[in-house]
């Protein structure tokens, strides 16, 4: 006995994916794989960034530390020299205006002690006399209002982190924190 031949309705036939199908398909997967890569490379310059920002506010608080363990005027002559004494090195500071207009490169931790595995940072001190009850003055540095040499009381201290890529790299400002230290 004979099979009949089954031919299938017109609805059952099974068919491929045509090539403009397979072409569109390449399509939207490429535009998602290059929109993953580009995600990727944002994420990691972000991370980058946070990285830098995370360090410099650690350098900028070594030298905050530094400066609550240093006097206020100089042990020896008092106020009448504002900036290091003649003779004096970072090791020998004794009071908080030794240190202004200092650039510590590579930067230096609160024990004064450098960290040169840090060395594409740079600490940048400043310190500019403020009055107690008018905090706003001397706010440029660049075209002070006060004289520094002025006994107020009070000192602006001011610490801008520097980060350089590379060594031939222009720095550029990470960081800046400032705060007031009052004579007591």
């Amino acid at each position: 006995m004979r099979v009949p031949y089954y031919k299938p309705a017109r609805s059952e036939v099974k068919r491929g994916f045509t090539l403009i199908e397979a072409a569109l398909a390449t399509v939207i997967i490429g535009v998602g794989v290059v929109a993953m890569m580009q995600l990727f490379n944002s994420c990691t310059r972000e991370n980058a960034t946070g990285t830098r920002m995370t360090t410099a506010l650690m350098l900028a608080q070594n030298i905050r530390e530094l400066t609550q363990t240093l006097a206020f005027n100089d042990p020896a002559s008092g106020r009448s020299v504002f900036g290091a004494e003649t003779g004096e090195t970072l090791a020998t500071y004794d009071d908080v205006d030794d240190l202004d207009g200092h650039t510590f490169s590579p930067p230096i931790d609160a024990t004064r002690t450098a960290i040169p595995e840090l060395a594409q940072y740079a600490q940048v001190v400043s310190i500019m006399p403020v009055y107690p009850n008018g905090l706003r003055v001397n706010t440029n540095e660049t075209s002070p209002d006060i004289p520094k040499t002025t006994y107020t009381g009070a000192l602006r201290l001011r610490v801008r982190i520097l980060y350089r890529a590379a060594p031939g790299d222009v720095p550029e400002t990470v960081y800046t924190a400032s705060w007031i230290r009052f004579d007591q």
